[in-house]
């Protein structure tokens, strides 16, 4: 299954997922990050402590949980914002860490840690119309980051202009057959 979590509070991305997907006939779930309340991580760390495994705060990030911890595949999209991804991305983001494993260890002369999630594969999209080269830079050097950090395989798209059906079409071609 993929769990797929876009920002759709500048433009309708999960409605031209929806179109893209059909093809495919893959099992998945979208949420619309923008409409649920998701508070900020607190770094509390009680996930990797106290409550391993679950997060201690109760909103509707309870009801994208259990989907993410059955997936073999996350897709992030959000609009990119200064090189980084929308506010309400960033905040689901944070909150991955519950279901990764808490102990970090060494790899490659960096600490990471590996996901709970058996064999997961993550992948972010970020749109932009007007896309500088150095946004593109830094919006793909912080999520391969991010991939190594999760100890998952993954891949990070961006998208310089109005997001269309073909983009979509392509980007998902890919990521149902990887």
């Amino acid at each position: 299954m993929i769990t797929i979590i876009t920002d759709d509070s500048k433009e309708n991305y999960s409605g031209l997922i929806k179109k893209a997907l059909f093809q495919y006939a893959v099992k998945a779930v979208i949420f619309k990050a923008n409409e649920f309340n998701v508070e900020s991580c607190r770094g509390c760390s009680s996930c990797s402590g106290k409550t391993f495994g679950r997060c201690i705060l109760e909103d509707d990030m309870q009801k994208i949980f259990p989907k993410l911890v059955r997936s073999e595949k996350i897709v992030l999209v959000s609009p990119i914002t200064y090189g980084g991804v929308s506010f309400n991305i960033k905040k689901i983001m944070d909150r991955l860490a519950s279901v990764g494993d808490p102990r970090y260890y060494l790899k490659d002369g960096e600490l990471v840690k590996k996901m709970r999630i058996k064999d997961l594969k993550y992948y972010m999209i970020g749109i932009k119309e007007g896309l500088s080269e150095e946004e593109n830079r830094i919006f793909k050097q912080l999520h391969r980051e991010n991939i190594r950090i999760m100890s998952v395989d993954g891949k990070v798209f961006t998208i310089n202009r109005q997001l269309n059906n073909d983009d979509m079409d392509i980007i998902f071609r890919e990521i149902c057959y990887d």
